[in-house]
């Protein structure tokens, strides 16, 4: 049984064993001295390991299950009733559906240099939706007759993680001393965005072979991130005390959302708050052959476009050069979103088998 709302109290778990991957915080606390120690173990986590997790965050838990509902329902619909969503790489913002294979999260943290054509692609299709008032980049949406709802459930989640995350971001920053509202006054989020995932079953010989991966090890480009948690596991996180190894990421319950640092913040705050690199596998404790089915859901807030992703001056004292050079959020975005489909595209790959 569920707790009642006036009972719930958002958590935050943070890992003393690395292997436990587990950094858990609780409802916002209202309470004045409940907030401040909620707010320093989130800001402890979100520095020490670049993500937390949340456990009775504040979106409705109907608003979750219900989307979690449509997306499953959305990538089984029939490939011409998608078709007209397909999402165009070259307009910088994602918007609509990415069929299978056609984005490599490869080239943005494992690009050596060393691989002129690689066939690195992502072993999944997802949607991507943002501002439901968004004229510069209209979302795409299948026809409502095709999928009832669909658009509908995806506005209220997006409303209710917007505001989830600009209650985050105002205690980050009156924890770290500096004016509450110096992260949120940036992101009225406008720019941010949903992004569902749906990874097919595959042979585990193809995400072993090193020539495809689920999702590969990478950054967000954001602020912070949101992503809802799966069943099936799979999502990893560096870690910190040994780079280069990741920490699988346990599921514990429906009512938990992890928090990463993203690109953004690390910007902002000239390298003070790292972001959180992550990847999707094969789950750690898996049998036989066959990678299950996994679904993601997550929600990328943003920095409005407009914004100055360069060091926030609260963070570069007079002793010390800001790390990062100016850019307006969407140039940024639009960078980074160009690094992951390169062109020429790499030959298709297998994604299922």
């Amino acid at each position: 049984m569920r707790p009642s709302d006036t009972d719930r109290r958002m958590k935050l778990s943070e890992p003393s064993d690395p292997s436990s991957a587990r950094s858990t915080c609780g409802p916002l606390p209202s309470d004045h001295q409940e907030r401040a120690e909620f707010g320093d173990k989130f800001l402890k986590g979100m520095v020490e390991h670049g993500f937390v997790k949340l456990v009775n965050h504040t979106v409705p838990m109907p608003v979750v299950e219900d989307t979690f509902s449509q997306i499953k329902k959305f990538f089984k619909l029939p490939f011409d009733v998608k078709k007209p969503t397909i999402n165009d790489p070259k307009k910088g913002q994602q918007r609509g559906w990415s069929p299978p294979g056609e984005e490599k999260t490869w080239w943005l943290e494992s690009n050596t240099g060393d691989v002129e054509s690689p066939q690195f692609g992502d072993n999944k299709e997802s949607f991507d939706c943002g501002d439901p008032n968004d004229k510069h980049f209209p979302n795409q949406w299948p026809a409502e007759f095709a999928l009832p709802g669909y658009q509908k459930t995806m506005d209220q989640f997006y409303y209710d993680c917007g505001q989830l995350c600009v209650d985050l971001l105002d205690i980050m920053a009156k924890q770290m001393q500096v004016d509450p509202k110096l992260f949120s006054s940036r992101c009225t989020n406008e720019a941010s965005t949903i992004r569902i995932n749906h990874f097919p079953p595959v042979s585990r010989d193809i995400l072993e072979s090193g020539q495809v991966s689920r999702i590969w090890p990478h950054n967000d480009f954001g602020i912070i991130s949101l992503v809802f948690p799966d069943r099936t596991g799979g999502l990893e996180y560096e870690d910190r005390q040994n780079p280069g190894t990741f920490i699988p990421m346990p599921y514990n319950g429906d009512d938990e959302v992890v928090v990463i640092v993203s690109e953004t913040m690390q910007r902002w705050t000239n390298g003070l708050v790292r972001a959180g690199l992550h990847r999707v596998t094969k789950p750690v404790d898996m049998v036989g052959d066959r990678v299950p089915e996994r679904w993601s859901l997550v929600y990328f807030c943003k920095a409005d476009r407009h914004v100055n992703v360069g060091p926030l001056e609260e963070f570069v004292s007079r002793e010390e050069e800001p790390v990062y050079e100016d850019l307006t959020a969407l140039e940024y975005q639009s960078m980074r979103n160009a690094v992951h489909y390169p062109e020429p595209t790499a030959a298709p790959v297998a994604v299922a088998g």
